[in-house]
């Protein structure tokens, strides 16, 4: 759980209690930005994840149109503001409050309650901390160049990852480059770390026979698998 004295999430109860409206503002190296409307929260941004923009921009491609539907640009605005909420509420940086007269953000009047986004924040970082034995978003892996000791069926994702580590880089790198959640990237990254199609930098690969071995953690995180599209 996200530490009850985290004073981004004592702040940030204070203004939903009041029914605040305007900009909390944060700091630091993944500083950003969290939204609020009548202490709803519409929408949030950090320097550390992807911005809507990017999001939208992906989305896009992927679906090969000229634009989202509303649903789905609705769904983005949400996963963006998870992503980032998960990132500001984790560091725990200074909070500088700004009022406002008018509605920020990209997100609409429907935002999400704060103990709604605390709930989803606090499930999300509890994955984050059971998968750092292994790895967390800023430790670098690496695609292995060895072949495969049998054929391995990967997801669109996982393809994209792969064609992009050739070179160590981070779940967050890949994650920014992609226009993807951090959250989401970091779990593909986990998932194919067993597989031996990428191995952390500096670890050696794990052996194909320890792979049942290290899988018995992935039910820790299945049961957020439809959140982290």
């Amino acid at each position: 759980m996200i530490p009850l004295r985290n004073p981004v999430a004592i702040r940030l109860g204070k203004l939903a209690g009041s029914g605040r409206t305007g900009m909390l503002y944060l700091s630091g190296e993944c500083g950003g930005v969290i939204h609020l409307f009548e202490g709803d929260v519409v929408s949030a941004d950090s320097r550390g994840t992807p911005d809507l923009a990017a999001r939208l921009a992906q989305a896009v491609v992927s679906a090969g149109q000229d634009m989202v539907s509303s649903l789905e640009r609705n769904w983005l605005i949400r996963e963006a503001t998870v992503d980032a909420a998960l990132e500001l509420l984790s560091a725990g940086t200074r909070a500088r409050f700004r009022a406002s007269g008018d509605e920020p953000g990209p997100g609409d009047r429907d935002g999400m309650p704060v103990p709604v986004l605390m709930t989803e924040v606090s499930r999300r970082y509890e994955v984050i901390r059971q998968m750092s034995a292994v790895l967390t978003p800023d430790t670098a892996v690496a695609r292995n160049p060895g072949p495969l000791s049998r054929a391995i069926h990967v997801s669109g994702i996982q393809w994209a990852i792969l064609i992009r580590a050739g070179n160590p880089a981070t779940p967050r790198s890949l994650a920014l480059e992609l226009g993807q959640s951090v959250f989401t990237t970091t779990i593909e990254v986990f998932r194919m770390v067993p597989l031996n199609l990428l191995s952390v930098v500096g670890a050696p690969a794990l052996p194909a026979d320890r792979a049942g071995e290290f899988n018995r953690g992935r039910p820790a995180i299945s049961f957020i698998r439809a959140l982290a599209r």
